[in-house]
């Protein structure tokens, strides 16, 4: 992963067909893997918008029950750059969990999500599995389920809204930086 400045995000959408859920297995094992050989492998916890995820069982159990008629799964990375200064673990989860929080508010509608934050590179980032499905937020449309679809105005929103959380985050750290 290059070196950014601001937020840097990726994403990719998995389309629904007969094999979703084994795809969606298959990304949460991803979420947690450590390929480096012959190195320290590190510790990976699965996060949601509420909290730990208690396991993959978990995970996928979420993921599978929000499946979208034409989405099955969002894959997102999330890397607040060298302007972000986010490295500890704490400060990713809250800014991974404000940033997507910021989306399901653009999109209106209450996104299901697990996601695993990576130190696999030079840069500590955050690989998100999002549901292709969620319920809606806006009247008069409330509590219908809608699929998920990310145009690339709501990338710019990702990037956007990733530089100001991680400002925020690294205002309320004190000094200017995550320590």
């Amino acid at each position: 992963m290059a070196t950014t400045q601001g937020m840097y995000v990726e994403g990719r959408y998995v389309p629904t067909g007969p094999w979703s859920a084994r795809k969606i297995e298959r990304q949460v094992k991803h979420l947690m893997a450590d390929y480096r050989a012959g190195e320290m492998h590190e510790e990976r916890v699965l996060f949601d918008a509420h909290g730990d995820v208690a396991d993959q069982a978990a995970a996928r159990a979420l993921l599978t029950a929000a499946i979208g008629p034409k989405v099955a799964f969002h894959r997102l990375i999330l890397a607040p750059g060298r302007r972000g200064g986010l490295v500890r673990l704490i400060d990713l989860h809250t800014c991974t969990r404000l940033v997507l929080m910021d989306l399901g508010h653009a999109l209106g509608q209450r996104l299901v999500w697990v996601a695993a934050v990576h130190r696999n590179t030079d840069e500590p980032h955050v690989h998100a599995l999002l549901a292709g499905a969620a319920e809606r937020t806006q009247w008069p449309y409330q509590g219908k389920i809608r699929g998920v679809t990310l145009l690339p105005p709501h990338y710019a929103l990702l990037r956007e809204r990733g530089d100001l959380r991680a400002a925020e985050i690294r205002a309320l750290n004190g000094d200017g930086t995550a320590a």
